[in-house]
């Protein structure tokens, strides 16, 4: 029996990014150790070079600690300044005067833009209450999202031995990140003039000179350390599509972010894989007197080059048994350039 229209896959799957091969597309030159290209929207990998490289992410530490924080508080929270956080003078700071109340939102500037590591530490005592609460925070998520080679042991990214990441989880933390529309507007907010009650207010600068440097840069965050060298996670958009480019160990992080981005842009563009609702007929099910078909709940999307021949191939489930009740999952579709 075909059942129109039937059952609704849970998910769908795609296999790794369709690429040009080396003969007809020259890959970009880059100075850093470890790199990754990757699209915002789907987490397809479009380059790497030693992606799963564990090493210090120095300050770009910083944007799970504005992700946490914005997913946890509210962005008029008072933050109480503590004494340790008024004298902690390690790195890049702000300054922040002991006992002043100040908000969340103008907290969030002064971490992503000069990057202040006495704020990152008064972020975390906002909103965890402790400083090694959040970073069991941070850790939890950084989980979550699948970035199984990271562990934060700060909420600012100076070097600790046990404080490590690689190109690939930056990249997962930074494409959700880039989700949430403050943080979006924080990362690409040039300069910012930081308000403290009782004093007057100051301009931050941001450190992320890829703002000025290349067209449709947005984002993300630049770091550094002597033992990490410089970091830089980045993000661009072009008519509506954004990528996202992480560099460690870099001699030239501007422009190595901007050769993988310029060569993402120019290989690369996003297509509509499946459209939601859309049928595909399965491999005979044992004891069914026809094929099912299944249809995909959302529109599938994937990064494609020109030339590219996308074909699909769909796996039912290992313990699918009849009768099967219509909206139930039956498998996946997974997509693969040929």
């Amino acid at each position: 029996m075909l059942l129109a229209g039937g059952p609704s896959w849970a998910s769908a799957s795609r296999q790794r990014a369709p690429r040009h091969s080396q003969e007809s597309t020259a890959e970009p030159r880059l100075t850093a150790a470890a790199a990754v290209l990757m699209d915002a929207k789907t987490g397809q990998v479009l380059y790497d070079r030693n992606a799963h490289l564990e090493w210090p992410p120095a300050s770009t530490t910083k944007i799970m600690t504005a992700l946490v924080a914005l997913e946890r508080t509210p962005l008029d929270t008072l933050v109480t300044i503590s004494g340790p956080v008024a004298r902690f003078r390690e790195g890049s700071v702000v300054g922040l005067p002991e006992h002043a109340r100040i908000r969340l939102r103008e907290l969030l500037y002064a971490l992503m833009l000069p990057s202040g590591n006495d704020v990152a530490l008064a972020v975390a005592e906002g909103v965890a209450g402790t400083t090694a609460t959040f970073v069991a925070q941070m850790n939890a998520r950084a989980t979550e999202l699948g970035a199984t080679q990271t562990h934060f042991t700060s909420p600012h990214g100076l070097y600790d031995p046990d404080h490590y990441s690689t190109a690939y989880d930056l990249g997962l933390i930074a494409r959700v990140a880039m989700e949430n529309p403050m943080f979006r507007e924080i990362v690409q907010t040039r300069t910012w003039m930081f308000s403290v009650p009782g004093r007057h207010a100051r301009r931050l600068i941001n450190h992320n000179r890829l703002l000025s440097r290349y067209p449709g840069a947005d984002g993300i965050k630049t770091g550094y350390v002597h033992q990490a060298g410089l970091t830089l996670v980045a993000s661009a958009t072009h008519d509506g599509w954004r990528l996202i480019a992480v560099v460690l160990h870099s001699t030239d992080m501007y422009g190595d972010a901007s050769r993988l981005l310029t060569y993402g842009f120019a290989h690369y563009h996003p297509a509509l894989l499946a459209s939601a609702g859309e049928s595909f007929v399965t491999e005979a099910l044992s004891g069914a007197d026809a094929r099912l078909v299944g249809t995909v709940p959302q529109p599938v999307y994937g990064v494609v080059t020109d030339g590219d021949v996308v074909r699909h191939r769909v796996t039912l489930d290992e313990q699918l048994t009849l009768p099967v009740r219509r909206g139930s999952r039956i498998g996946e579709v997974a997509f693969y350039d040929s």
